[in-house]
C-alpha cells in the first residue's frame, strides 16, 4: 500500500477521534469556558509530543520555531473564531460553514498560488460539501451575524492546512506541530483570562475526561499525523478527510448520548465517503486503451 493511502486512512482515524471527542467536549464543557478547555487540550498535546519526540529537539532552530508559530497562529485563530461564532449561531451553521474550507483550499491554491487543481478534486469537494449539508442542515440553514465569525474560522483553518503543507518539506514536522500546539495553548489561555466563565480547576470529572481524550487522540495524534501526512497528501485531500468528522460525531452521539441516526445522516456520510474515493481515483488509468 502506498504511503499516501496509509496516511489517508490514519487521518480518517483521526477524524473518528475528533467525532468521538465532540461528545466528550459537549458533556465536559457544559456551561464552562471553552477557552480553558482549549488551553488544557493543546497543552496536553504539546507535552505528549515533546516527550515522544524529545530527541528531535537538538534540531530545533529559529527557522523551525518561526514555522511552528506560523502554523499555530491560524489554527489558534480558527478555534477562537469558531468558539465566538458558536455563541451567535447554531451548531448546524457552524459545522457547515467550517466545512467550507474543503472548497477554500483548492480555491486558494488555484487563485492565490497559481497551482493547478485537478478536475476530480473539484468534483469530489462538491460531492463532499453536499454530503456535509445533508448531515448538518437537517432543518435548513438560517444565516446570521455569527456566521461571519464562522466564515473567518473556515478561512483560518484553510490557511492552517496550507501552512502545514508548505512547511512539511522544509522543517521537522513533529517539532513544528509541537510548537504550534504550544502557541494554541498559550493563546487559548490568554483568551480565557477575558472570559468571565473561566474556571481553571473544574471539579467535574467529565471535563478532565474530555481533556484526556481530546488532548491525546483528537489533538496530539491527529495533528501529529497530519504534520507527517502532508508530505505525501495534497492539502485538498486532507480537507476532505476533515469532513468525515460529522459522520463519526453522529455515530458517537448515537452510542454515547442516545441521539437518533437519521437517513439523511447516513446518505450524507455515504456521499462524503464517495467523494474520498473520487479524489483518489485516476480516471486516465480507468479508461480503456485503444486496441
Amino acid at each position: 500500500m502506498q504511503k499516501s493511502h496509509v496516511f489517508l486512512l490514519l487521518l480518517i482515524l483521526g477524524t473518528a477521534f475528533w467525532g468521538v471527542s465532540f461528545s466528550f467536549v459537549k458533556v465536559g464543557v457544559a456551561d464552562g469556558s471553552p477557552y480553558v478547555f482549549l488551553a488544557y487540550k493543546f497543552a496536553l498535546a504539546a507535552i505528549v509530543l515533546s516527550v515522544l519526540f524529545a530527541k528531535r529537539f537538538n534540531r530545533l532552530n529559529r527557522k523551525t520555531i518561526v514555522a511552528g508559530a506560523l502554523i499555530g497562529l491560524p489554527l489558534l485563530l480558527g478555534n477562537v473564531f469558531q468558539t465566538i461564532g458558536l455563541q451567535h449561531t447554531s451548531v448546524t451553521n457552524t459545522a457547515f460553514i467550517t466545512g467550507l474550507d474543503v472548497l477554500l483550499i483548492p480555491l486558494f491554491k488555484w487563485g492565490l498560488f497559481r497551482k493547478p487543481v485537478q478536475n476530480r478534486i473539484w468534483v469530489s469537494c462538491s460531492i463532499a460539501l453536499f454530503g456535509l449539508y445533508l448531515i448538518v442542515a437537517q432543518y435548513g440553514l438560517h444565516l446570521n451575524v455569527g456566521d461571519l465569525w464562522t466564515m473567518a474560522c473556515a478561512v483560518f483553518f484553510a490557511c492552517y492546512v496550507m501552512a502545514v503543507g508548505y512547511f512539511s518539506h522544509r522543517c521537522d514536522a513533529m517539532l513544528t506541530v509541537t510548537i504550534a500546539m504550544t502557541v494554541c495553548s498559550l493563546g487559548s489561555g490568554l483568551a480565557a483570562l477575558f472570559d468571565k466563565q473561566a474556571v481553571w480547576m473544574p471539579s467535574d470529572t467529565h471535563f478532565w475526561e474530555g481533556i484526556l481524550f481530546a488532548g491525546l487522540l483528537g489533538t496530539a495524534y491527529m495533528y501529529g499525523i497530519q504534520g507527517s501526512a502532508q508530505r505525501y497528501l495534497e492539502e485538498e485531500k486532507v480537507a476532505l478527510t476533515y469532513l468525515c468528522e460529522p459522520i463519526f460525531a453522529a455515530l458517537a452521539g448515537m452510542i454515547m448520548l442516545g441521539e437518533p441516526l437519521s437517513l439523511r445522516t447516513m446518505a450524507g456520510g455515504g456521499l462524503i465517503l464517495i467523494a474520498l474515493v473520487v479524489a483518489e481515483l485516476d480516471f486516465k488509468r480507468l479508461q480503456p486503451r485503444d486496441a
